[in-house]
């Protein structure tokens, strides 16, 4: 009777044992989890976004709506709606985004089809800006930009792995 409970205390401790390791190799964010591989490779990803351009003059809600990764894993695209709060108008910025790291691109655009856009003004005319934006934890994006005609805009949201 003694060896077989010792075989079945071993049978449960072998179980025990080989799952706890099996978790920590599988599983994405378990404790304990060393990374064996050095896995670069960046995904394609939809992003969604909401922010603010705290101008004194000229205050803005934002929202955008991006495709990053989608040309050689490195190129993409997006497009921002503003909202004027004092003007009461709606601006639409489309550009690019180049990313340089798996959690760091910068991104740029201009607007093109508001009545200050590149089509009804011209290249010096339109709103145009430059930003940086991180993903600083999981699906969490962080996003900091600038313009010469409105300064620093602010926006937060979460990346959709495609």
């Amino acid at each position: 009777m003694r060896p077989i409970i010792t075989g079945v205390a071993f049978l449960i401790l072998l179980f025990i044992s080989n799952t706890s390791l099996l978790a920590q190799e599988y599983l994405p964010y378990s404790a304990g989890q060393i990374e064996k591989s050095n896995n670069t490779a960046l995904s394609r990803n939809l992003e969604l976004t909401a922010g603010y351009v705290p101008n004194s003059g000229s205050e803005r809600l934002k929202a955008s709506l991006g495709v990053n990764n989608l040309l050689l894993h490195r190129v993409g695209a997006y497009t921002s709606f503003e909202y004027d709060l004092d003007a009461k108008s709606f601006i639409n910025i489309t550009g690019g985004s180049i990313t340089l790291h798996r959690f760091i691109y910068v991104w740029g655009g201009m607007d093109l089809f508001s009545k200050n856009g590149l089509i009804q003004s011209g290249f010096s005319g339109p709103r145009k800006e430059i930003g940086i934006g991180i993903t600083p934890y999981k699906f969490v994006v962080a996003r900091i930009g600038w313009s010469n005609s409105v300064g620093l805009s602010l926006a937060a949201g979460v990346r959709i792995p495609l």
